[in-house]
Parts: C-alpha cells; structure tokens; sequence
C-alpha cells in the first residue's frame, strides 16, 4: 500500500502482480530477468507514467466511513446484510466509472 501512495502522490501508478502459483509468468519472468531456476519470482511491481489518466472510481462518501468519538451505527451491517450487498449490489460498483454507475 505504500509503495501504491507514494506512486500516486509522485503521479506515476503502480500495478502489482501476484506470480505465486502462475507457472506461465514464473517461465517468461526467470529468463527476461536471469532469475535461477531453483528460486520463485513471488511479486512484480510494475511503476511508470499511466498511459491514459485514471477514472473516478465509485467509492463511499466520508459520511458513509467515518465514526468520530463513537461507532457510527447508521454504517452497521449485519453479516447478512454485507452478503446481500456483495451478491446484490457489488458488481454495479466495482470497478466502475464513479459517474456511471446504475
């Protein structure tokens, strides 16, 4: 998380790939970096000028998060509520445009 903050706060962005377990990323990694054959490559971090600038990403309003001195019970959600907004509402939000969201 801090290597993404201080990317963002420098303008640059930072993609973080995961290689544990992806045989065909450890085959193309270990040669293109002279990685010996008997070690893992375990993350790629990948950090340069974003081709296009980045979208406004839907998120919760301050409001929505944020208690002051006392849990904020207008934010509680049951287990059951949580997992009704996952198989309900989340996929209207992820990864989506914070202006086009239905």
């Amino acid at each position: 998380m801090s290597a993404h903050l201080a990317a963002a706060a420098l303008g640059y962005q930072l993609w973080w790939l995961t290689a544990i377990g992806q045989e065909a990323a450890q085959e193309a990694l270990k040669p293109l970096f002279g990685i010996p054959e008997d070690l893992a490559v375990i993350d790629v971090m990948l950090f340069g000028v974003p081709a296009k600038p980045p979208y406004k990403r839907w998120k919760k309003t301050l409001p929505q998060i944020l208690s002051w001195d006392r849990f904020n019970m207008a934010n509680y959600m049951t287990i059951d509520e949580i997992d009704a907004w996952v198989r309900e509402e989340r996929h209207k939000v992820m990864y989506r445009d914070g202006s086009k969201i239905d």
